[in-house]
């Protein structure tokens, strides 16, 4: 708790009622787990940002102000549209770790991303759905990066994972799954899935999840959806 005391200190604007709805929302207004998880929210953001900036908007000219180059490479994007359901749709391009870039740095920019989504009341209340793309080359994956990741998915960022859908995906994917799904515990590792082949048959995939529109279908994976936030 002692985090969030500093936050109500140092940034009340941060953790002020809206963003206390967000997390209430979050837990479908059960108040203990919004609660906890509010509380696990300062103490990973702290971590994260450090106390110097944790408590500043999650914004460029704010928290984000020496990250813009790893904001840049589109590591983590957020479409300008939601699924037919409103949720925001998020596109991981994991191929950027391939970057030189700090995985603290890239950390940073998924919490700056997931706080763009929220902006959108949808996102909130309906959740996000994942694209991803994987690395082209397993040397260049960072699992530990991948496992902070999913630990703020679990149980800390306030939003609710309705899909992860892996695009194309190598054959050392069961490797990469291995590593991730035992961090997002029982409720959430049962929520990958993977879509293999030409456009038509990614489309017909999707489809059972509402994303079978080449509107709702990344254009790296052939598909139309091309702006984000």
């Amino acid at each position: 708790k002692r985090c969030y005391l500093m936050a109500k200190e140092k940034g009340p604007d941060e953790c002020n009622d809206a963003h206390k709805l967000i997390f209430l929302r979050c837990e479908v207004f059960e108040v203990d787990r919004a609660a906890a998880r509010f509380v696990k929210y300062w103490e990973a953001r702290v971590a994260v940002f450090g106390e110097d900036k944790a408590f500043l908007p999650l914004a460029v000219d704010g928290a984000l102000k020496d990250d813009m180059e790893s904001i840049e490479v589109d590591y983590l994007q957020v479409a300008n549209k939601t699924d037919p359901d409103g949720r925001a749709i998020l596109l991981f391009d994991f191929k950027k770790e391939a970057e030189d870039l700090s995985s603290e740095s890239l950390l940073r920019v998924v919490w700056y991303q997931v706080h763009v989504a929220l902006t959108q009341e949808s996102c909130q209340k309906r959740g996000v759905v994942v694209y991803v793309s994987c690395v082209d080359r397993f040397t260049d994956w960072r699992p530990s990066l991948s496992k902070k990741i999913a630990a703020a998915a679990r149980g800390i960022l306030p939003i609710r994972l309705a899909g992860i859908h892996f695009m194309q995906p190598p054959s050392y994917i069961t490797l990469i799954l291995a590593v991730v799904r035992p961090v997002m515990g029982k409720k959430l590792r049962n929520r990958f899935y993977h879509h293999s082949g030409s456009v038509d048959d990614l489309l017909k995939s999707l489809s059972k999840f509402g994303l079978g529109d080449m509107d709702m279908l990344p254009t790296m994976f052939g598909g139309e959806l091309a702006s984000y936030l």
